[in-house]
């Protein structure tokens, strides 16, 4: 089954970096490097959309009133902080997987706003230093992703695609409690 999954997913996410680069290359704003010119352009790509991801889950993050943490549109899905904490967890697991070592300890307590921003400030940032230690020359290195055999490329393409995917999730929420997202078309 994995490798079914990761027959799709290698290609989507190879795809993926393609079309970023296309649109990263239009320059989307003067404050981000244009990988076009830059050393390494696949992983300034990548980090172009990773962070711009997680900009707009830490404004969500900060915009969502701390009563409306506990928020969850029906009973079958995550909390807004249990959304929050997930992009964290997953954030530490698969940064830390490209890194090639466990997972780092962070801390248990996630239950305020405060804290749950805290949290996930940790696990980008922690995956700031994985990534800034990263050339293009070393994402074809093999990697693990949960028992199927891949490269770094597709790991680290997974953090983006995986912030991207929860950010749709807060987009929702912050709208269904009145709540504009950060927004912008990239």
């Amino acid at each position: 089954m994995f490798r079914s999954i990761a027959r799709v997913v290698v290609p989507v996410g190879m795809v993926s970096v393609y079309v970023l680069a296309s649109l990263a290359n239009a320059q989307v704003s003067p404050s981000l490097p244009n990988p076009t010119t830059a050393p390494n352009p696949l992983t300034t790509t990548i980090f172009i959309f990773r962070s711009n991801m997680q900009d707009k889950i830490m404004k969500s993050a900060e915009a969502m009133p701390e009563s409306k943490y506990s928020y969850r549109p029906t009973k079958d899905v995550r909390s807004f902080a249990e959304i929050l904490t997930h992009v964290a967890d997953i954030s530490y697991t698969l940064c830390s997987n490209a890194k090639g070592e466990a997972p780092p300890a962070t801390a248990s307590g996630k239950g305020s706003k405060t804290e749950i921003i805290a949290y996930l400030k940790g696990a980008f940032d922690y995956c700031d230093g994985v990534y800034s230690g990263f050339t293009d020359a070393h994402l074809n290195d093999p990697a693990d992703f949960f028992g199927v055999k891949t490269n770094k490329m597709f790991i680290l393409t997974q953090v983006a695609n995986h912030d991207a995917l929860h950010y749709g999730n807060l987009v929702t929420y912050l709208r269904l409690n009145g709540l504009l997202p950060s927004g912008g078309w990239f």
